[in-house]
């Protein structure tokens, strides 16, 4: 544990995370993560992290509103319009495939 997580009285420091929901329709509903920080520039963002599938979606704003659209329509691109089902170009580097998309 670093030094800048403990409080003066030994206690560990805690974070909350508040779970947010992205969805595509009223029963293809995923849950996922949803943080607060504010930038260098001083500007408050929201950054969500959904898993859909096998896929992990991740988007921010600066309001909740978009940032819930931004989910919900890639929700809908994996699942109705197969956005992962293929994977696209690849190279071979290193012994390993890495994919272009």
């Amino acid at each position: 544990m670093k030094k800048e997580d403990k409080k003066k009285d030994g206690k560990k420091e805690f974070e909350i995370t508040e779970l947010y929901m992205a969805k595509a329709g009223f029963h293809r509903c995923f849950y996922g993560t949803i943080k607060q920080y504010t930038d260098d520039d001083g500007k408050n963002w929201e950054y969500s992290e959904i898993k859909v599938k096998d896929a992990k979606i991740c988007s921010r704003s600066q309001v909740r509103d978009i940032l819930g659209e931004q989910l919900d329509d890639m929700v809908l691109m994996i699942l109705d319009h197969g956005l992962h089902e293929n994977p696209g170009a690849s190279s071979k580097i290193f012994g390993g495939r890495f994919y272009h998309n």
